[in-house]
């Protein structure tokens, strides 16, 4: 390959991966055709994108981004898994693929700028998204003002409660006694 398509690779993948500060690095061989199709379709539906890329290349092109030690620890077959919201949902899809591809391995990954080594990066498909996270902390703040809702609102339920006993009563024809 010629210095002048070695650049405009290197120019191609920087304009991708320039920005990105969350990627996953997966060895991905021995895959059929009909099951590389469904799992790339997978992806896709899910807003994310796998990319085969040649090392040399993609080191030269994130060197000065958040991805660069990512680009440093690549060895061997590499290919990229970027989109979504983080690393995190990219980990999820594939953790659910490995073993139906008998080739595919998580090697790695690079999550808001920090490197997962392979011995890290098997936890990252069991982590919370960050929509889990926001929900979750939406909920924990939520609940003492739930809480207090509903123990100021539970006197009046119970007042409201012997009223409606007492007009079932009287429409009943049923007397009322008074108790001391």
């Amino acid at each position: 390959m010629s210095k002048r398509v070695k650049g405009l690779i290197v120019d191609e993948l920087r304009s991708r991966y320039a920005e990105l500060d969350s990627a996953v690095w997966v060895e991905f061989v021995g895959c059929d055709g009909n099951t590389n199709n469904e799992f790339r379709r997978e992806l896709r539906e899910k807003e994310l994108r796998l990319e085969i890329v040649k090392n040399a290349l993609f080191r030269r092109a994130v060197v000065d981004g958040p991805l660069a030690t990512l680009g440093d620890s690549l060895d061997g077959p590499a290919a990229i898994v970027t989109g979504g919201e983080s690393a995190i949902d990219a980990a999820k899809v594939i953790d659910e693929w490995l073993s139906k591809i008998g080739g595919m391995k998580l090697r790695g990954a690079v999550l808001e700028g920090e490197y997962l080594d392979e011995s890290r990066v098997a936890g990252l498909a069991k982590m919370p998204t960050k929509h889990d996270m926001q929900a979750r902390i939406a909920g924990i703040i939520r609940a003492p003002g739930a809480n207090l809702a509903a123990a100021a609102l539970a006197g009046g339920g119970n007042i409201a409660a012997c009223i409606k006993t007492i007009i079932g009563k009287l429409e009943d024809g049923e007397e009322i006694r008074k108790s001391a």
